[in-house]
């Protein structure tokens, strides 16, 4: 797909001085080869040159499928489907992503990775508010974004629990409180999903699982 857009992209070309359009194999080579840190740090420099000054994070997570198997084809020859589970922080005012995670246990809850992506993230840029959804909530996560990075955070779950019941001063504070038009944001994560999926689809290309981590 990228080969086939450079064909019209005839100034990236010439900002690339590109004498003429790689092979697409070049690019799967340029994959083997480029190191995941180097990877990363490519991903967020494009918050940098945006020029925002605090990013505005929100965090959510999907699954991509390790093989091209339908779901009827699975179900028919009783195949449980593998998945990859991928997290994202991204800007959610400029919807550009800033740091992932990938993990192979897709069973394993999505909160090991929170303080991983906004730790990374912060030390991209300073952060002005972090979203993320009830599955995130926890007192350790809210006294790392409050304390740690100064920065707003998610509401608590489980709405039906009484104050009194429920554990932690900032846990708390969100159940008395807290800004639903900030909050409300955190939907323009799933929109960058879609957009990915609806690009590239749901499954993954590469067979080998460094392969896969680098295609994610």
């Amino acid at each position: 797909m990228f080969v086939d857009w450079l064909f019209e992209a005839s100034y990236l070309r010439s900002f690339l001085g590109l004498p003429h359009i790689p092979h697409f194999t070049t690019l799967q080579k340029f994959t083997h080869r480029i190191n995941n840190s180097l990877l990363e740090k490519i991903i967020s420099s494009f918050i940098v040159i945006s020029g925002t000054k605090h990013i505005f994070v929100g965090i959510d997570s999907t699954g991509f499928t390790i093989t091209r198997d339908s779901q009827y084809y699975a179900e028919r020859i009783e195949a449980r489907r593998k998945y990859a589970k991928l997290s994202i922080g991204g800007d959610v005012l400029q919807q550009i992503i800033c740091n992932i995670r990938i993990r192979r246990a897709p069973t394993r809850h999505d909160n090991m990775n929170f303080r991983l992506i906004i730790t990374s993230t912060s030390n991209t840029l300073p952060l002005s508010v972090v979203t993320a959804d009830k599955r995130y909530d926890s007192e350790d996560n809210h006294w790392l974004v409050r304390d740690g990075l100064h920065a707003l955070r998610v509401p608590a779950r489980f709405e039906h629990v009484p104050i009194w019941r429920t554990y932690g001063e900032y846990r708390k504070q969100m159940k008395r409180s807290y800004s639903k038009v900030l909050y409300n944001q955190r939907n323009k994560d799933e929109t960058i999903m879609s957009v990915i999926k609806r690009l590239f689809g749901e499954h993954m290309m590469s067979r080998l699982t460094r392969m896969q981590n680098r295609e994610l």
